[in-house]
């Protein structure tokens, strides 16, 4: 076992005897308003996050750079991409987005060898560019040479899957047990109180691209699900976090474990 693969089973203490959780954000060209209201929630509790960029944002640039939040790249690789028609073009544009990135995630979790190993020879050092469904995969090294830190819970396959939203009916058996468990949310998700995948999906198909990309305050009040939705259940997850005092992380700070361990 080499050094780099000692520090990552090093890593796994963390959790090993409690739960730990690392909250990140997929931004798919969401707009300001909508990225304000996904930023301001978890301000609320405190709890470091992680977005992952698919498109300029100056009010996340301005928390990136007063180091308020962890950030990465989401590339689209899929056909039809406004980040270009090829893999270079992607990831040059990407790159654009955050020079100094040090980690990714692609749309739809795209993954091939070429873009892994593209990217780590560019510096992207770690990624949480894997989706498990509830499944809690502790982080290992990719082929690439790259820590690949796996979602446990994602929003989109929550509801995809039509799981409970009741959440004090689910949270001992999917949130209390020890082990490291990376949360991925979406701010349009949250903001219209999504509650089965179809009602996103109508929504967004009923818009053009320019004005999802611009929705504001008042029009999420038109868009809000009334009844019980995916932003109750992240609310209940977050209050059950913090009133248990369970740790959170960045991924950057998850990683810069894995690097104090292999020095």
């Amino acid at each position: 076992m080499n050094m780099m693969h000692k520090a990552v089973v090093n890593l796994r203490k963390l959790w090993i005897n409690e739960p730990v959780f690392s909250f990140t954000i997929d931004v798919d060209w969401a707009s300001e308003d909508a990225i304000k209201f996904c930023y301001r929630l978890f301000e609320k509790y405190q709890i470091p996050v992680t977005f992952f960029l698919t498109h300029s944002s100056k009010f996340l640039t301005e928390k990136i750079e007063k180091g308020k939040i962890g950030a990465g790249i989401h590339p689209n690789f899929i056909k039809g991409s406004n980040h270009g028609n090829s893999i270079e073009e992607v990831i040059n544009y990407s790159m654009k987005l955050l020079p100094k990135v040090e980690c990714f995630r692609c749309h739809r979790y795209y993954d091939v060898n070429d873009v892994t190993e593209a990217f780590y020879n560019l510096g992207i050092r770690y990624d949480s560019n894997l989706c498990t469904f509830l499944d809690k995969v502790n982080p290992f090294v990719h082929r690439s040479g790259i820590i690949r830190f796996p979602v446990y819970f994602e929003d989109g396959a929550y509801l995809l899957h039509k799981q409970n939203l009741l959440f004090n009916e689910v949270k001992t058996e999917l949130f209390s047990s020890s082990g490291l468990m990376v949360i991925n949310v979406h701010p349009m998700h949250l903001v219209m109180n999504t509650p089965n995948f179809q009602y996103s999906r109508t929504v967004k198909d009923s818009l053009s691209r320019q004005k999802w990309n611009s929705l504001n305050y008042n029009d999420f009040y038109g868009l809000n699900f009334k009844g019980l939705g995916i932003r109750d259940y992240i609310i209940n997850l977050l209050d059950f976090v913090k009133e248990n005092q369970f740790k959170t992380y960045t991924l950057h700070e998850l990683y810069k474990r894995v690097g104090r361990a292999n020095v």
